[in-house]
């Protein structure tokens, strides 16, 4: 297991990479936290908690008689965790179960667990559907309490404005001049692009922002999402990014930010961020 955090360049990302089939944990790789929340000026202490769910469907083992068995994986890894996983190496040592023997799914569950926590360094939930039959779900590892719902969220993609910034601006967000009300509710957009800092590739996303508070301007929304689309940041940051850019600007009382990105490799990563709501639906949406 690797004991030093490393930075992206550094990782196997962009890299030509054996593909092992025997476990080794020593192929994930931990990339601080700290350096992206260091470009998020003024912030002394977190102003959110949070967790980053992500979504495996690239995962099997052999049983003890051989026969290969699959199923889904989510983890769900805490927000203050003092680093993230980079994607690919989770690609990699999940394939590097492929032909090694293990008697059940939750032994498998509790090794990914253990491994997991220990290169993050904080909490890990692990929940697996063995794939029997049709799968019923991506199953969600948070509890129901405190659930974000998207299913009321209002889109603004189909809002007619005009697009100038396509590198990232949090000055073109503001509030509705039109409306002094206090509003509670939740809007979406399926335009947020940014790019991997390291390969450069692109990353697709829905974000949804929950907010209560004087009424955000959806134009001004809109085109500040759309302004990622030349940014490079990991997900993580930039839903972080975006929590901190809407609370300055609009000063929301309670405020979450829920991006749901495409896969890539077999695995979606959903970075939740929230200072009032504790989880989010776990369900896939359509391009995922």
């Amino acid at each position: 297991m690797k004991d030093v955090v490393g930075s992206p360049e550094h990782s196997p990302l962009g890299k030509d990479s054996a593909y092992p089939d025997q476990y080794d944990p020593s192929l994930l790789y931990p990339i601080p936290r700290s350096q992206g929340r260091g470009e998020l000026d003024d912030i002394e202490s977190l102003p959110f908690n949070g967790v980053d769910i992500w979504n495996a469907y690239e995962v099997s083992w052999l049983d003890p008689k051989g026969k290969p068995r699959v199923a889904i994986a989510v983890l769900a890894v805490s927000a203050l965790s003092e680093n993230i996983v980079e994607s690919k190496s989770l690609k990699l040592y999940l394939g590097s179960l492929n032909q090694s023997v293990y008697r059940s799914v939750d032994e498998v569950a509790n090794i990914i667990k253990g491994d997991v926590q220990a290169i993050v360094r904080g909490d890990v939930v692990v929940d697996m559907e063995l794939l029997v039959g049709q799968p019923s779900r991506v199953v969600s590892p948070a509890a129901v309490e405190g659930l974000l719902d998207l299913r009321n969220a209002v889109c603004v993609d189909d809002l007619d404005v005009d697009i100038t910034h396509y590198s990232i601006e949090p000055a073109l967000l503001c509030l509705d001049q039109s409306d002094d009300e206090v509003v509670d509710e939740c809007v979406s957009s399926h335009l947020l692009r940014s790019n991997c800092p390291v390969t450069g590739q692109p990353d697709w996303a829905t974000v949804f922002v929950h907010y209560r508070g004087k009424k955000i301007c959806r134009g001004s929304f809109l085109k500040y999402i759309i302004s990622y689309r030349n940014h490079n940041d990991f997900h993580e940051q930039c839903v972080e990014r975006i929590f901190v850019d809407v609370m300055r600007a609009c000063g929301p009382t309670d405020l979450s930010v829920y991006a749901r990105y495409t896969r890539r490799g077999g695995i979606d990563i959903n970075p939740f961020r929230s200072n009032f709501e504790s989880c989010v639906d776990n369900t896939k949406l359509g391009r995922q």
